[in-house]
């Protein structure tokens, strides 16, 4: 257990100082990051992981409640980017394993199955918003129409049993 919070603790003290690095090299002395400054900080932080700048979006609307990220927040921005990476890297082949055709797309059952599988008893609410937003409904689903639904957390309310099935 000391060895996690050891680990976590010396990651934290990592992003700190690739954070004041970064701010004291580009000369910011905003007390807001721009979510594109963020996707920066994460790639040299995580050189190998890629993540959209949807996600990094999304990560500061889903950490901070809002569009701005304030410097006491971004560590905990670049948490949640960092679940939302690796959440990604394993969605990323499931969508594949899906996507048997190889054209870069999946079925809207398809796409709801995913997001049954990653949210559980909780995606009822996002997968009917998920088919309501969709501007071609009926239409094949991409991994980057997909991603933020993916990645954002549910909304704690369990579904009835009768309303788990959303129906495509």
């Amino acid at each position: 257990m000391s060895k996690i919070m050891a680990s976590s603790s010396s990651e934290r003290n990592e992003k700190e100082e690739i954070l004041s690095t970064y701010l004291r090299l580009n000369n910011i002395t905003s007390q807001e990051i721009s979510a594109s400054e963020l996707q920066t900080i994460y790639h040299n932080l995580r050189p190998g992981n890629s993540i959209s700048l949807r996600q990094v979006s999304a990560a500061i609307q889903t950490t901070c409640f809002c569009d701005l990220c304030l410097r006491d927040e971004v560590i905990d921005v670049l948490n949640e980017i960092d679940r939302r990476s690796f959440l990604m890297q394993g969605l990323k082949w499931e969508f594949e394993m899906l996507d048997g055709e190889n054209q870069g797309t999946i079925t809207e059952e398809q796409a709801c199955f995913l997001l049954k599988a990653v949210h559980g008893n909780y995606a009822k609410k996002n997968t009917r918003e998920f088919l309501s937003s969709r501007p071609i409904p009926g239409s094949r689903v991409s991994l980057q129409e997909l991603e933020i639904w993916l990645c954002n957390p549910c909304d704690l309310e369990l579904s009835d049993e009768s309303d788990l099935d959303v129906k495509v």
